[in-house]
């Protein structure tokens, strides 16, 4: 039973003491980021069941978040997947009727809103309550001829994608990952990998979000071009968000390879791989100098792509397997102990694992393009955003940084997308590339903070999710050009913070004081530009009388 479990469960954390590995675990805390299918029951007695997607309970415990109501849990701790940020378990509710939504934030005068917690950046931390979602997972409709699909806030990707490939449709974009809510990715800024394919909030078409005040408003592109503009990414701070309407896209079969090459062969072979691929993903071993290039691309059948020699995966192709998760975890153990031949040598033997099982196949769209079905490895991450044009400065800046520091994960990844118009997206107006870093927690802000100053100087900005409490707002301010517009509509909207947290607050505090700043000195130099002319002619008339004068 429930009971029983929960003191295995904290029996086992008692006994997980060695102290020599990086992978040591703590079940002080639950995880509870990667939840069970959709389609699986949930048990009415609430007994705790394994998940059937991600790590086993030798790794992590998951529990549905229907459990999160047990008193045997009040004082559990809820962390997201990568276990680097935590939130008190009783502060979460779960809303699962609108009229809830609406109770709950007009009862309270602090809220976050959560999804399925997957953002390795302190997004829900919440000095009031944090308003899970994913109760509101129904999808309302789905129109087969105008591709527009409807659906609540909490509806898993995964699930959405099921739901719309007996229409011959799917989701206009992927991340590598597809157990989010939608509205938690669509916030976020989730983006693929595709330089003809634009983030995910490219492809939604209104929202209906409930304000601070519990008043329904629905946001449309059509109408409200330049508040829907605003709304994604915004990370929540204009409401919570409880429908949304999304523009399908026709389903594709996909033919998908990799290749390794030398590492330093890259900067020469990257601007080709991205322009003649489809989708395109390159991840860099810089300490045994390889990188492996994963491309994706549309194929009329699965038959053609067998012919042409690619193996038939029916369902999810995970980009690393459990066994070569598990040699990357004692890879990890032995840099930690120095061990850095050994730890190489371990290296080598992933990526001829991976080059076996990924070098040619052919599978449903989503079944290619979500590579971290069973996730990966617990870390913390920051990911960089560049103009596409500077791929080479970019990739030769973080090449010289590998080659004179061993950096402490096993890779960074590399993706690119297409330019879009939303106000706080990292590809407003520019096609750009991703490069994404990993590291443990332990050492990750000084690892994160090397590579900022290594990039700073060409410019980069920053994924919304990932890392971003390593950058200084007054930098951040500077990269993005529509900023002004944003905290205006966010402060009319939202004017006592109610959707705003610490973190957020403080950010906007500062962007706030310095876009002012930039105003009025803005509104100095217009001043001076509009009075000088007028000053010039009373100096040139002060001139004719001196000349007068003297003669």
């Amino acid at each position: 039973d429930k009971q029983v479990m929960m003191e295995a469960i904290l029996s086992k954390s008692k006994t997980n003491t060695n102290t020599n590995t990086t992978m040591r675990r703590s079940y002080s805390h639950l995880s509870l980021s990667k939840l069970l299918d959709s389609d699986d029951e949930e048990s009415p007695d609430g007994t705790i069941r394994r998940a059937t997607i991600g790590e086993s309970v030798d790794d992590v415990v998951r529990i549905r978040t229907g459990l999160l109501r047990s008193n045997t849990l009040n004082r559990v701790s809820v962390t997201n997947w990568a276990e680097t940020v935590e939130a008190d378990i009783k502060q979460f509710r779960y809303p699962e009727t609108v009229e809830e939504v609406i109770d709950l934030v007009k009862a309270h005068p602090k809220i976050r809103c959560s999804g399925a917690l997957h953002s390795c950046a302190p997004l829900v931390a919440s000095e009031g309550i944090i308003l899970s979602l994913t109760k509101l997972d129904k999808i309302i409709s789905i129109d087969p001829t105008t591709r527009i699909v409807k659906m609540q806030s909490g509806v898993r990707i995964h699930t959405l994608c099921e739901a719309l490939a007996p229409y011959g449709l799917a989701v206009g974009t992927l991340g590598t990952i597809d157990w989010q809510t939608i509205s938690g990715a669509v916030m976020t800024g989730t983006h693929g990998g595709a330089l003809t394919v634009p983030s995910l909030h490219d492809y939604i078409k209104s929202y209906t979000l409930v304000k601070p005040d519990g008043e329904i408003i629905k946001v449309e592109r059509d109408t409200q071009l330049n508040l829907f503009r605003a709304m994604a990414p915004s990370m929540g701070v204009f409401g919570a968000v409880i429908e949304l309407e999304m523009e399908a896209v026709p389903l594709q079969l996909l033919e998908a390879r990799m290749i390794s090459i030398p590492s330093s062969d890259l900067i020469d072979r990257f601007d080709d791989v991205m322009k003649s691929n489809k989708y395109a993903r390159v991840v860099v071993y810089p300490s045994i100098g390889k990188a492996t290039i994963w491309t994706a691309n549309p194929v009329a059948s699965r038959e053609a792509a067998v012919a042409n020699g690619a193996k038939d995966n029916p369902g999810y192709t995970n980009f690393r397997n459990e066994k070569e998760k598990d040699m990357l975890k004692e890879y990890l153990v032995l840099c930690n102990n120095n061990e850095f031949e050994k730890a190489d040598d371990l290296l080598k033997h992933v990526l001829e694992s991976q080059l076996s099982r990924l070098k040619h196949y052919v599978g449903q769209y989503n079944h290619i393009l979500c590579l971290e079905r069973n996730n990966g490895i617990p870390h913390a991450d920051i990911e960089f955003n560049f103009d596409y044009n500077k791929h080479n400065e970019v990739l030769r800046a973080v090449e010289n940084y590998s080659d004179s520091n061993r950096i402490p994960y096993y890779n960074y990844e590399i993706r690119t997308t297409k330019q879009d118009d939303a106000m706080l997206s990292c590809c407003h107006g520019r096609d750009a590339m991703w490069i994404d870093f990993q590291a443990k927690a332990d050492v990750s802000k000084e690892y994160f903070g090397e590579m900022e100053c290594a990039l700073k100087h060409i410019g980069y900005r920053k994924h919304w999710a990932k890392g971003l409490d390593n950058t200084d707002p007054t930098y951040l301010v500077q990269q993005f050009p529509r900023v002004a517009e944003f905290v205006k509509l966010m402060k009319s909207f939202d004017p006592k913070g109610k959707f705003r947290n610490k973190q957020a607050e403080s950010w906007f505090e500062v962007m706030d004081t310095l876009l002012n700043k930039n105003e009025a000195e803005e509104e100095i130099i217009d001043i001076m530009n509009k009075i000088s002319p007028e000053l010039m002619e009373i100096q040139a008339i002060s001139d004719e009388k001196k000349d007068a004068h003297y003669s």
